[in-house]
């Protein structure tokens, strides 16, 4: 205690020989003018434009739609495609060559996983062209 006692009584000493000095003339607004030279305004640029937001938006509002409207719904197992009228096409007389197409049964994961890749796929796509500015 003694010690930092005689610090500051000779921090005191020192102070009253030499003295305080004051700031030049106009030594604020060559400091304020440092700092107003080094800020600048920087442009927002969203990490997302808005065509893709609208893109994004409209693709998933489709989406919702398209769920909503043609799946079965409950425990009937009816769809808004079930309940359209019979449509009857004339018949065409031309023989086209018999190609069987393999049934694929996939899980409700693997559609769900595959409607997310062609999104963000579409995304990336999006982006990429808006890099190289042809859009």
């Amino acid at each position: 205690m003694t010690n930092q006692g005689k610090e500051e009584e000779y921090i005191r000493q020192f102070i009253s020989e030499l003295g305080t000095m004051s700031p030049s003339v106009g030594f604020h607004e060559s400091i304020l003018e440092k700092i107003n030279s080094r800020t600048s305004l920087s442009v927002y640029k969203p990490v997302i434009s808005a065509l893709a937001w609208k893109i994004i938006g409209s693709t998933l509002a489709i989406l919702f739609i398209t769920v909503f409207l043609f799946a079965p719904n409950g425990s009937e197992a009816n769809s808004l495609f079930s309940q359209l009228p019979e449509i009857t096409y004339p018949e065409l007389a031309i023989s086209l060559p018999k190609i069987s197409v393999p049934v694929i049964n996939l899980s409700h994961i693997v559609l769900q996983s595959l409607i997310s890749f062609v999104i963000l796929a579409s995304l990336a796509f999006i982006i990429t062209l808006r890099k190289w500015k042809i859009s």
